[in-house]
């Protein structure tokens, strides 16, 4: 009986210890997995990071240049919010130019809005070479050259004693200018004539009855 006993605690002592091995084994064979997948994970980040295009800079700050393609009569009732922001507008210059005097080498144009139901307009200071770009101002009897600005708008400008304008910083030319001409529209005119020659008739007649009442 007692070789029996020992013989039990020697075959659960090695079962213990087989079991105790493969344990191990499995912790080593996890350990291991962990590894490849955090290695693999580790090269794949910095593959994504070797990229320039994917990259963060961590120094950078923030930008609140936005651009806000909007029109001259939305500028018109602007708030405070878009002060020094970027905005793109199309309109067509009117008036004329003028050399910007403070600003050695640019101009100041007027654009206006194009929506016919919008009356608005808002000064514009481009390069003097914008002006090629100009071959009709608007006005009486001619539509302006249309153009499209992408610059900084200031609802009071600190450099401009104040004024709503836009400081452009690329102009594009949208359209060119035409001169019209006032066709005369004959049909207009018939009323007129109609009640003219009425009225001399009735005149003509008026005095003829008087002649023979004499």
């Amino acid at each position: 009986m007692a070789r029996l006993g020992l013989v039990a605690s020697a075959r659960a002592c090695v079962l213990s210890i087989v079991v105790a091995l493969a344990l191990n084994a499995g912790v080593f064979v996890a350990l291991g997995w962990a590894d490849e997948n955090a290695d693999d994970a580790t090269s794949s980040s910095m593959e994504v990071s070797e990229d320039p295009e994917n990259t963060v800079n961590a120094r950078q700050t923030a930008d609140n240049s936005f651009l806000y393609d909007t029109s001259i009569y939305e500028l018109s009732q602007a708030d405070a919010s878009y002060q020094g922001n970027t905005v793109q507008i199309v309109g067509e210059v009117v008036g004329d130019s003028v050399r910007a005097e403070e600003d050695p080498g640019y101009c100041w144009i007027t654009l206006e809005a194009i929506e016919e139901e919008y009356e608005s307009s808002i000064s514009v200071l481009v390069p003097e070479d914008v002006l090629n770009l100009i071959d009709t101002y608007g006005g009486y009897n001619r539509t302006g050259t249309a153009l499209q600005v992408r610059g900084t708008f200031y609802l009071a400008c600190p450099s401009h004693e104040g004024i709503i304008d836009i400081h452009a910083e690329s102009v594009t030319l949208v359209s060119r200018g035409s001169a019209t001409t006032d066709e005369l529209e004959w049909g207009r005119f018939v009323p007129g004539i109609v009640l003219v020659s009425a009225g001399l008739l009735l005149s003509l007649l008026y005095r003829l009855l008087r002649e023979r009442e004499r």
